[in-house]
């Protein structure tokens, strides 16, 4: 009897293992899957943008793992996926869903779009090589400002043309403006030109920043590069310079401030007896202007002169200034505000602003003056 009943217990607890293996193995026998089996494969998107996905999946195992590989490089170890597009181009995206005995793989298509196909603007047969619109225009204070060449009257001027004459009055003061077109950057060629009415020993060098139309609004809203030029470099210049003009209300010296605790004032002449300060902008009280600062070497001995700086400057009498009637500009000095170089395919808007701060004698303070802009590609 007792031999009966150690047979029985043995045979109960065989059938129990084994009914417990079966309920394993069934566990084990059911896969993973994806629970939509219609998916979207393709995706575009322009560089900036975060693609987002969230496969769902059935059966999933306790020792899954996720894997995420753009163009065979890892970039995500969870099921989900977020991800912020970078550069242009046409990349493989795969899923993998990876457990012990079991995976998953899904691929996609991820076409990160160059916004200058999207939004570029191409010359057409009634374009204009010169200006057509100008944007803005807030100068500096200055001896030529609310009146002749510097009012708004003046800056509408120098559309479509390169004889009237506009002033951006002393440092910081600028004019934005765009072409019909966009202007193209041209590998080893200058691509466009300021003209100015520099000379030699009268230079007032101005500092160029570009902007191409990256969300296709029209509107001057993305990010300016600055076109840096010889003097960028040098130890001297303060690339994170700002200056504050109060309105005196009168003809009187106007009084500024910098971000250096530096006081001092553009100083008035006889010759111009209004208000220096723009009586025109939205400031009515002290304006503000933040850029780069250059130091071109004035001489105060004698007649009054400013040197030129060696290239990269508007109004500048640099060495090829009669070559081309004014200053060439080449897209590919654009840098950001760490000084990165920038690649730019081209570009939709410009501004200029007075980009040296000083007193030359009976000239009066250093004032950038512009005449117009050209696209090289239709003057050459």
């Amino acid at each position: 009897m007792q031999t009966l009943t150690i047979k029985l217990v043995f045979l109960i607890g065989g059938i129990l293992l084994l009914v417990s293996c079966s309920k394993d193995d069934d566990s084990q026998a059911i896969p993973m899957e994806f629970t939509e089996l219609q998916y979207q494969k393709d995706y575009e998107l322009l560089p900036g943008d975060t693609l987002n996905i969230s496969p769902s999946l059935s059966n999933v195992a306790e020792d899954v793992n996720y894997l995420w590989t753009l163009n065979g490089i890892d970039i995500g170890s969870t099921q989900n996926l977020s991800y912020t597009a970078q550069e242009p181009g046409t990349f493989s995206l795969e899923f993998k869903a990876m457990a012990y005995n079991h995976s998953l793989i899904r691929t996609y298509r991820v076409s990160v779009i160059d916004p200058y196909d999207l939004y570029s603007r191409p010359k057409t047969q009634s374009s204009s090589e010169f200006i057509s619109e100008i944007i803005e225009y807030k100068p500096a204070p200055g001896q030529y400002i609310n009146k002749n060449f510097g009012s708004t009257e003046a800056a509408e001027s120098i559309i479509g043309g390169k004889t009237n004459i506009l002033s951006l009055g002393a440092w910081g003061g600028y004019v934005e403006f765009s072409f019909d077109h966009t202007i193209e950057n041209r590998e080893e060629d200058k691509d466009f030109v300021i003209y100015g009415n520099a000379m030699n020993g009268h230079s007032e060098p101005g500092i160029v920043q570009v902007s191409f139309d990256e969300n296709g609004n029209g509107l001057p809203d993305d990010t300016w590069y600055e076109l840096a030029g010889s003097a960028h470099q040098e130890e001297e210049t303060l690339l994170d310079y700002e200056v504050t003009y109060n309105n005196p209300g009168t003809h009187a010296n106007v009084p500024w401030t910098d971000n250096r605790e530096t006081q001092d004032s553009i100083l008035v002449n006889s010759f111009n007896t209004q208000n220096y300060y723009p009586l025109f902008i939205q400031e009515e009280k002290a304006v503000s202007f933040n850029g780069t600062r250059v130091y071109p070497v004035i001489n105060q001995e004698g007649f009054v002169s400013v040197d030129a700086l060696e290239w990269g400057y508007v109004d500048n009498f640099d060495e090829n200034y009669d070559t081309y009637g004014g200053n060439a500009m080449e897209i590919d000095w654009a840098v950001d505000d760490q000084m990165n170089a920038v690649k730019l395919r081209g570009i939709d808007f410009v501004r200029v602003y007075t980009g040296a701060l000083g007193n030359a004698g009976w000239l009066g303070e250093i004032s950038t003056e512009i005449k117009g802009a050209s696209d090289l590609s239709m003057v050459e």
